[in-house]
């Protein structure tokens, strides 16, 4: 009887470890598949916000990067800022500083450096064509605040935090 209680122990322990790894191993998958998703999420939707910025046009791509209340209070989208220019080229560097996400968790932050160093533009109209620059880019580091909805990861707000060490 002592031999079978010590064997029913050790399968006991055994299986329980072994749940412990599937487990452990699930919780990695899916915080891996929500982490990769929000990175893409927030790389290509804040490359999109910046083309929309800078061309001022519609783009109707960003909805899905983006919720559309942030869409509707977004300063530099709404503000068009740069419509008296015609962008001829300009760099956007873009880099994920800290991102992380439970499996659970329906809201997510992430930090970034952004940051356009030049923009290469000419005024629309030929009278301006000495004295008009375009304003730069809100270069820093800043906070993107994600909401998980029907499954998919939405950038719903951007708080800018600090600027860059250079300005």
């Amino acid at each position: 009887m002592n031999i079978v209680l010590k064997f029913i122990q050790y399968l006991a322990k055994k299986l329980i470890a072994i749940a412990v790894l599937i487990w452990l191993a699930v919780l990695v998958t899916f915080t891996a598949y929500d982490c990769a998703n929000i990175y893409i999420v927030v790389t290509e939707g804040m490359t999109q916000r910046a083309t929309a910025v800078l061309e001022g046009q519609e783009n109707v791509v960003l909805n899905k990067f983006f919720t559309s209340s942030y869409l509707n209070s977004d300063p530099l989208l709404n503000n068009n800022q740069y419509e008296d220019f015609i962008i001829q080229d300009y760099n956007l560097k873009l880099r994920i500083k800290w991102l992380w996400a439970w499996p659970w968790s329906n809201s997510a932050r992430v930090v970034i450096e952004e940051e356009i160093p030049k923009i290469v533009a000419k005024p629309r109209s030929q009278e301006d064509q000495d004295n008009k620059t375009p304003s730069p880019w809100q270069n820093g580091e800043k906070i993107i605040l994600l909401q998980k909805r029907a499954g998919l990861w939405k950038i719903d707000g951007i708080i800018f935090k600090k600027p860059l060490n250079g300005e």
